[in-house]
């Protein structure tokens, strides 16, 4: 897939969402991302969630445009191979756990002194120091520690049902990507970045989740918080009606047929807030026998905000959604027919999307390595150990088959 970054080498040693997101969205907008794997299995996200013929769903959304090496970091030859890419590369991102990098050799003042220039990534949990540096890592801990699940529900705290923190902090770690680049250019100067889900994750909810938090003393007019003021309601199907102005909660009222607008207790933003279990309590003895789209379009064209919820299964068949051309159908080569969405930016002279599907996993070692020069004798040995490698794995999925059906 074409597009601005065109031309611009990223080396991807990163494993499940947060790098992998950061990576598919600098190949979306035309960056040669080159995914480096461990032997065996490579990334973990290959086994994720929901599969079809060995190739999982998420994985093949946040690895498309991207090519595939393996190279195994304990053997000296193929170390060797990794430093060779390493010195063409304009961007590493790497999300491995603080500390791990240096034992390696691979970190930032070891790798700048075979590529000066380098945007050298570095994503983690909690950031590269602190009490919880050495912590196992998940999105629901992130969004325990920076008061996302608090933020739902303080008295019985829920998680966002979304790994958003994971995707929160590759949208940082590729938008601070392109940003770097674009100083490089200017200056000639590579850096490293240290991105952390905790402060991606709080730079996210501040504004808003925040904003009863942010003044510090006295002489603060609160208001109720922002999460407060959007309820649900439940005509033959839940619709999210917005009724922040006064006159807007009027127009509602007199659509569904009642006069709670006329009650002191709702008179005003504020007072619905205060009585809001209330306020549902009423509004929905209006809303029994009413139609959820003929409610919604009624109160669209009063210019009251308003959208019916649409189940999963629905998404795809929403006129707004058809009509953006939001989700595409393409077939991928292994896992067959699929849907996702196209990327949400559309550059000048970019192609069709996808450039390519999610790789198998090597599928481009000889691609990319002759690209560096490498051997054929060395290409035919990495190829005979993957080969060697898949027919274990598979071997392996086959026997949980056989067992589970024994089951």
């Amino acid at each position: 897939m074409s597009g601005p970054l065109e031309g611009y080498r990223v080396v991807e040693l990163t494993s499940t969402v947060s790098g992998p997101f950061a990576g598919m969205m600098l190949s979306d907008q035309g960056a040669d991302v080159i995914k480096v794997e461990p032997p065996g299995i490579g990334d973990l996200a290959r086994f994720m969630g929901t599969t079809r013929s060995g190739m999982a769903a998420m994985f093949s959304v946040l690895n498309r445009n991207k090519r595939s090496v393996v190279l195994d970091f304990k053997e000296n030859k193929d170390f060797e191979i990794l430093k060779n890419l390493l010195t063409t590369a304009d961007v590493l991102i790497e999300n491995y756990r603080p500390g791990v990098v240096k034992k390696l050799g691979l970190d930032y003042e070891t790798i700048k002194k075979i590529n000066p220039n380098i945007i050298y990534t570095s994503i983690s949990g909690y950031g590269q120091s602190g009490p919880y540096i050495n912590r196992r890592v998940y999105d629901p801990l992130i969004q325990a520690t920076a008061g996302a699940a608090a933020s739902q529900n303080a008295d019985n705290p829920e998680y966002y049902k979304t790994i958003v923190f994971d995707k929160v902090t590759g949208l940082t770690a590729a938008q601070s990507v392109s940003t770097a680049l674009l100083h490089r250019e200017r200056t000639g100067e590579g850096q490293y970045l240290p991105i952390s889900m905790l402060d991606s994750a709080l730079y996210y909810i501040w504004p808003d989740v925040m904003w009863s938090k942010t003044w510090l003393g006295e002489g603060i007019d609160y208001k109720p918080d922002l999460f407060e003021s959007f309820p649900l309601f439940k005509a033959d199907k839940p619709i999210c009606v917005i009724l922040v102005a006064d006159n807007d909660f009027k127009n509602f009222c007199e659509v569904i047929g009642c006069k709670l607008y006329e009650e002191e207790k709702y008179a005003t933003f504020e007072q619905r807030i205060l009585n809001k279990e209330t306020l549902l309590q009423e509004i929905e003895k209006y809303l029994e026998d009413k139609e959820a789209d003929a409610l919604c379009d009624e109160l669209d064209k009063l210019g009251i905000p308003v959208a019916s919820i649409n189940q999963l299964d629905e998404i795809h068949e929403d006129p707004q959604v058809l009509e953006q051309k939001s989700l595409i159908e393409a077939e991928h080569p292994v896992g067959g027919k699929m849907r996702m969405p196209k990327p949400p930016f559309n550059f000048i002279n970019q192609n069709d999307f996808p450039k390519s599907h999610a790789p198998v996993l090597g599928q481009h070692n000889r691609e990319v390595l002759s690209e560096l020069g490498v051997h054929e004798e060395e290409i035919m040995r990495m190829e005979e150990r993957e080969k060697a490698n898949k027919e274990i794995i598979e071997g392996m999925l086959l026997a949980d088959v056989a067992n589970a059906s024994r089951d």
